[in-house]
């Protein structure tokens, strides 16, 4: 807020007549008026600027619903789901644990716990973070290393979020206790992670979509697709597709004729599933092979006639598969997008 000072009387004139020095006041004034009302207009229409700063948004690692607001020079780290400080070694590690009570989660860093983990504990508190937490600090020296380490266990919606928090202590200075405990107060939990960043995550590209939208990530190694209105995944109702990637698979190419037909055979539960044909081709002038197989079944529920089409590039250790399904009656615009799907999947990197 601007606060405007008075103009304070200049006293009578020494000597009259003075309208000449009336009339400098007057445009002393009228000029300082004037730079008031300029200011006032530049703060209402700086708003939030001129007012408290608004606090700092949390950051989310990629793939993780759990933030903060990091401090000192944290980054989001792309080895693990946490914080990273290159320069000092500092870091911080989050992790939702789901499917046990906050109780059952607390015994993780009960005061046994954390003595055979090694750490020295010099204090345990409630600590205010999503609820009523609690928050462990204490040090730990391992392979000659010493390290302050803070340990927070708090309420994250049904789950529970545990967030470990390393320093060196020769990074201790800039990483305060004070600046720790306000960035672990800053712990948030998104309800959903972005599915943009969830595709952005997996070990493939999906390079070309082919009027074909993604609607779900699998278990971070494949993406289901669908053309249509509806977020389903019915091909009785729209085409769908699924890519994804396997480890394993047959290295002898004899069984891997065997292997993709019981793959496709679990998939769907349709009736009278059968398969039509089955050939290895060569795609893209690359060595390695890709299996093909189309086959055709009922849909149980309405009784539709289904197509299917599953395409599998056998790798080292690991297989890449491709699925596109539709119903019979609109098969012959959907095939070609499932090529061309397959035709722009490739790998990360």
């Amino acid at each position: 807020m601007i606060r405007e000072r008075r103009l304070r009387a200049q006293g009578p004139c020494e000597h009259r007549p003075c309208e000449h020095r009336a009339r400098e006041r007057g445009s002393r004034t009228a000029r300082a008026a004037a730079l008031g009302l300029a200011l006032a207009s530049l703060v209402a229409l700086a708003g939030p600027l001129t007012t408290t700063a608004r606090a700092a948004d949390p950051v989310y690692p990629p793939g993780i619903k759990l933030g903060l607001v990091p401090t000192g020079s944290l980054k989001a780290s792309e080895k693990f789901p946490g914080f990273e400080d290159d320069e000092t070694g500092a870091s911080v590690l989050m992790l939702e644990v789901t499917g046990q009570s906050l109780a059952d989660t607390a015994k993780q860093i009960s005061r046994d716990r954390i003595k055979k983990q090694g750490i020295v504990e010099e204090t345990r508190e409630s600590f205010p973070a999503g609820g009523e937490g609690t928050l462990v600090a204490g040090r730990q020296e391992a392979d000659g290393k010493k390290v302050r380490k803070w340990i927070l266990l708090a309420p994250a919606g049904e789950a529970a979020a545990l967030v470990v928090v390393q320093v060196p202590e020769e990074a201790a200075k800039g990483y305060p206790d004070a600046a720790v405990r306000s960035m672990l107060a800053s712990v948030a939990r998104r309800d959903a992670v972005p599915l943009e960043e969830q595709l952005s995550l997996l070990p493939i590209r999906i390079d070309e979509l082919s009027g074909m939208r993604p609607v779900r990530v699998i278990g971070g190694a494949g993406a289901v697709l669908t053309e249509g209105p509806k977020d389903t995944f019915d091909a009785a109702e729209q085409p769908m597709m699924l890519v994804s990637v396997g480890r394993g698979g047959p290295e002898e190419t004899a069984a891997r004729d065997t292997f993709a037909r019981n793959l496709l055979a679990g998939f769907g539960g349709y009736k009278d599933l059968r398969v039509v044909n089955a050939e290895m081709l060569r795609l893209g002038g690359g060595g390695a092979n890709t299996h093909q197989v189309m086959a055709e079944g009922k849909d149980p529920k309405t009784d539709a006639t289904i197509k299917l089409v599953q395409w599998i590039r056998f790798g080292s250790g690991a297989y890449l598969r491709i699925l596109g399904v539709a119903r019979d009656d609109v098969w012959s615009n959907a095939f070609p997008r499932f090529r061309a799907v397959r035709d722009g999947v490739n790998p990360r990197g």
